[in-house]
């Protein structure tokens, strides 16, 4: 398997276990921010662990955190708070919204992006829009909330990948939720009880999807171009949708079966082109 294609693979993977988040916000009876809280608490302290054998925390990548540790605060507080006050599939196919998003920033700051590219992200897009049956939304305010992640992810991806390619994904990873988990402190000490009360999800959400998730995610970046990642990470919202229908009892209707087909179709495509 060649460095693209094992790069794929991994965010394949991840994007699939990342899509068993939004279960795991509506079946939890605790505040979505103290849940991002806790979850950046642990994921430092996984994180801290092999940063220290390294020591490549550089001065330069340090002064990043004050952009990258609020962006990433902000994109995960908004995506919880949209996928508690919407369904599952309406919030996290809001926040999946964020690689038109990378397309326009691109474009902005004069970098070309090829027509398949877009075609490809454009598919993906479709697919998510038939999926996020926007007939059953709920709450304005949880679409907002929505936007705003999907806006602070577009941005977090293009300035991250740039810094992980510079200084390693897991350096990157440390500094971003380093910052991030000061900037939810105050929700992390609300939460300290359900967490040691529930401390097998919150280690599985803090150690593994957070500490193993993000430096795998910024090790991806590395070899593949933020628009490719985002089109493989359509498998994030399609996970959640599935497992929010069979676990929540959410229904999914006819054309949301289109949606999943079309998501799949872009992401074999991305794959299938870029590993030529």
């Amino acid at each position: 398997m060649n460095l693209k294609l094992r790069a794929y693979f991994l965010i394949s993977l991840l994007a699939i276990c990342w899509g068993t988040i939004p279960l795991i916000i509506r079946t939890s009876n605790i505040s979505p921010l103290s849940l991002v809280g806790i979850r950046t608490f642990l994921g430092s302290i996984f994180l801290l662990l092999f940063v220290f054998k390294q020591r490549g925390i550089s001065q330069k990548l340090f002064n990043s955190g004050f952009v990258l540790g609020p962006l990433l605060a902000i994109h995960w507080s908004t995506m919880f708070k949209s996928i508690e006050l919407n369904s599952v599939a309406v919030g996290i196919g809001l926040v999946f919204s964020y690689p038109i998003f990378v397309i326009f920033i691109e474009i902005f700051r004069g970098q070309k992006v090829a027509k398949s590219q877009i075609l490809i992200i454009l598919t993906g897009f479709l697919g998510l829009f038939f999926l996020l049956d926007i007939s059953s939304i709920v709450s304005p305010i949880g679409v907002l909330y929505g936007i705003i992640s999907a806006i602070s992810l577009a941005f977090l991806i293009i300035y991250g990948s740039k810094k992980s390619k510079e200084y390693g994904g897991l350096n990157v990873a440390f500094v971003q939720i380093i910052f991030a988990a000061i900037c939810l402190s105050p929700f992390t000490v609300s939460g300290f009880q359900w967490m040691l009360n529930n401390l097998a999800v919150s280690l599985f959400l803090g150690f593994f999807l957070t500490g193993v998730g993000l430096a795998t995610y910024w090790y991806v970046v590395k070899i593949i171009t933020p628009l490719s990642v985002g089109t493989i990470t359509y498998l994030e919202p399609v996970t959640g949708v599935v497992l929010g229908s069979l676990i929540l009892n959410e229904t999914l209707k006819g054309f949301q079966y289109i949606g999943f087909g079309l998501v799949i179709f872009a992401g074999t495509l991305q794959v299938y082109l870029d590993s030529k």
